[in-house]
């Protein structure tokens, strides 16, 4: 019987250890500054809860403020988290069930819809498809003869 072949053991080269030293230093770096910026996103969330609860207090007369106020926190948050909106508020478009969550059960797709919502995304992932509504047709006229 033949001998049995001695299997090749691969070596794994390693960096050099300054290099080690280096990577760790910049992913340890790249680390700190990622929780900096959640830290900052959170505040930023905080803020916009507080003012929530202001909202909900307010009373008639304060409520226009409060919400633009609890608007512009809304606003900063989905910043500092990357977040962009989607759309434009009562724009009309083509429907696209792809690109618009229809928010009403019709028999028949629309062809026209408007925009509700806004959608919002990350990057180029969208999160939240704007929300749409079936516009109607207006109604034809009978022509009487």
């Amino acid at each position: 019987m033949p001998a049995a072949k001695k299997s090749k053991t691969k070596r794994i080269k390693r960096a050099a250890p300054k290099q080690d030293a280096a990577r760790k230093r910049a992913t340890a770096m790249a680390t700190a500054l990622a929780e900096a910026a959640w830290a900052e996103a959170d505040v930023a969330l905080a803020e916009a809860l507080a003012d929530l609860d202001e909202l909900i207090s307010a009373d008639s007369a304060q409520r226009a403020d409060a919400l633009a106020v609890l608007a512009q926190s809304l606003s900063r948050a989905a910043r500092k988290r990357g977040l962009t909106r989607i759309g434009a508020l009562d724009a009309r478009e083509p429907y696209d069930a792809a690109v618009h969550d229809l928010r009403q059960i019709v028999a028949k797709k629309p062809k026209t819809v408007r925009i509700q919502a806004r959608g919002v995304a990350r990057g180029g992932q969208v999160l939240v498809k704007p929300r749409v509504g079936a516009i109607r047709a207006k109604a034809r006229r009978k022509t009487r003869t």
